[in-house]
């Protein structure tokens, strides 16, 4: 039966158990005296269990009554179903065998921080709900530890945070990297009052190196000493976490022979340095007299902490050589990883590759700006100075041969026909007169003004002809447009249309200065235009001319005659058109154009 006593100690063992809790020194003496005197306050209690949670979110035994080695792994299904429900349990499968298991979470704040669980005698339901409010109440006095725990634990985290930050505030101003490590030593060494600091890193080898010892600004790197420190963090090192010698309660598992060597007289603590999931170092602190856990705590604290840094002070401290030698390093590694087979089957591939184009060898073709024009161009200029009458075409209507163009005004050249043709009409009467009168001298003075006038007369019937502009031949014109200034003045031989043929095209080809070494005369290529991107027209190279500035490029013009014309052609269209030179390896496709640029910066550079 429950004693409704039990929170008046009367008895003997319970006054035991209340000293133990009283006394208790650590929080484990203080849950197994509390878990004691749980189960003297309740009758029937077979065996008992209580769970607490741990640093790394599990919860692990903190007390087993009647002893510590009592079996009771029985206990642990009522244990889970108290953690995830959250609620107290009653577990009734054993009544068979004549007893019942309790379980009770114990949650301060709202969340499950532990749970305990009893194997008692079978008893009523109302004895069970009041040993759940026993459970209930008594868990009350363990709040009270926990939260001292938490309270204590926050503080030691406090406490190293804030002297991990001043470590770190002594760093910021060092300019070199060697001062900062040898600052960060005899920081460490003043802080966490420690005869000596040694500082390591590893090097591209992936062995320790060491790098600062406090209070010394230099040291024998091949002394005994120096190696074994060497040794001890190579051991931390090679097993990813911090070593200790003498070794701290739960950290006896790990190795530390190089540690026990190291240290005839007091203790050796070593923490490692990791910066983005890889080991830079490690920090190893040599005192007279054996430390407790939050010595070490600190200075784990401290290595994780700077390890950021250092790791960024040395690769900016290092020439651009040894930072591409780590890089190179680095992703040798990564390669060499065996869980990213990705990786270095790309790497594979990539080799491959440049293995190819470095001894494959494929069609060089000399690319440029291209454009299209007529093999012969026409120029309709103004015959003389006049005006506009009439425009019927303009540029890119298509035209035949004689027909016209545009008019120039001809009505004073009308004028002047009819005054010349009336004076070669007096001129040749008073000539015909002077012949009939046999005045010989007046006759040639006659003959010659009425030659004069018929060559002005001849003269005025060509201007009138010449007023009317025509083609010349078949084709399309290319430039010019008059439709919008009928009735402007036009000056003698300004030009007014351009007719190219349409069955005669040549290629103009702006090929940059660097290239144009390898374009010789009766090379062949081809021509993408913008408006004819589906068809690929073949030409051949016919000149080269010489080189003018466009765009602040030095371009050859190169000409090169259409060996096939598409009838949708017309010329001033535009493209890419690309002159065939000769085979070379597709590695020096690629990249001559960048080696032939820097040679001839490297020439213009150096003196």
């Amino acid at each position: 039966m429950f004693d409704q006593n039990a929170n008046r100690p009367t008895a003997a063992p319970a006054d035991d158990a209340w000293a133990r809790l009283t006394d208790a020194e650590d929080a484990a003496a203080y849950c197994r005296a509390w878990l004691t005197l749980q189960c003297e306050q309740v009758c029937g209690v077979r065996a008992a269990l209580l769970l607490l949670e741990s640093q790394n979110k599990t919860f692990v035994p903190a007390a087993v009554w009647p002893g510590d080695y009592t079996d009771v792994t029985y206990l642990g299904p009522v244990a889970e179903r108290c953690l995830r429900e959250h609620a107290g349990q009653v577990d009734r499968t054993t009544a068979a065998e004549g007893h019942v298991l309790v379980g009770y979470p114990i949650d301060p704040d709202g969340r499950v921080v532990g749970v305990v669980v009893l194997d008692l005698s079978l008893r009523s339901d109302p004895e069970l709900r009041a040993v759940l409010r026993a459970l209930h109440w008594g868990a009350g006095r363990l709040e009270g530890i926990l939260y001292q725990r938490r309270l204590d634990e926050q503080r030691a985290s406090a406490t190293r945070s804030t002297l991990a930050l001043e470590i770190m505030a002594g760093l910021g101003d060092q300019q070199r990297f060697d001062a900062t490590l040898i600052r960060l030593a005899n920081e460490l060494a003043s802080k966490l009052q420690c005869e000596r600091v040694v500082i390591g890193l590893v090097d591209r080898d992936s062995r320790v190196r060491l790098r600062a010892i406090s209070g010394a600004s230099w040291f024998e790197r091949k002394a005994a000493f120096a190696v074994a420190l060497e040794n001890a963090m190579e051991e931390a090192l090679d097993q990813g976490l911090s070593i200790c010698w003498p070794p701290l309660a739960g950290r006896e598992g790990a190795i530390a022979e190089a540690h026990r060597e190291l240290v005839k007289v007091g203790a050796a603590y070593t923490a490692v340095l990791t910066a983005g999931g890889r080991a830079v170092g490690a920090i190893t602190c040599q005192v007279a007299a054996p430390r407790d856990e939050p010595f070490l705590a600190s200075l784990e604290a401290i290595a994780a902490l700077v390890a950021p840094q250092l790791r960024l002070q040395l690769e900016l401290s290092r020439w651009l050589a040894g930072a591409w030698i780590d890089r190179g390093g680095e992703w040798l590694r990564t390669l060499r990883d065996p869980r990213r087979p990705g990786l270095w089957m790309g790497a594979a591939l990539a080799a491959c590759a440049i293995l190819f184009l470095a001894f494959a060898a494929g069609e060089y073709r000399v690319s440029a700006h291209a454009v299209v024009e007529g093999e012969v161009q026409r120029a309709i200029v103004a015959p003389f100075d006049g005006f506009v009458a009439g425009a019927r075409l303009r540029a890119g209507q298509r035209v035949k041969a004689g027909e016209e163009l545009a008019a120039l005004d001809d009505r004073d050249l009308q004028l002047e026909r009819q005054k010349w043709s009336s004076e070669s009409e007096q001129f040749e009467r008073k000539y015909r007169d002077a012949l009939a009168k046999h005045d010989r001298a007046n006759a040639r003075i006659l003959s010659a003004q009425l030659a004069e006038a018929t060559a002005q007369l001849d003269l005025a019937d060509q201007k009138i002809k010449r007023a009317r502009l025509t083609a010349p031949f078949d084709g399309v014109v290319v430039t010019g447009d008059l439709s919008q200034m009928l009735g402007s003045p036009v000056e003698k031989g300004k030009l007014l249309f351009e007719v190219a043929p349409l069955d005669a095209y040549r290629v103009v080809l702006k090929v940059p200065e660097e290239d144009i070494r390898y374009v010789k005369v009766g090379q062949t290529g081809q021509i993408v235009l913008a408006g004819m991107s589906d068809r690929r027209l073949p030409f051949a190279v016919r000149n080269i001319g010489i080189a003018s500035a466009e765009d602040g490029q030095n371009l050859f013009r190169v000409e090169a005659q259409l060996t096939g014309a598409a009838a949708s052609m017309r010329p001033g269209m535009e493209g890419v058109g690309k002159i065939a030179v000769g085979e070379r390896h597709y590695l020096w496709i690629w990249t001559h154009g960048f080696f032939d640029w820097l040679s001839f910066k490297l020439w213009h550079w150096l003196p």
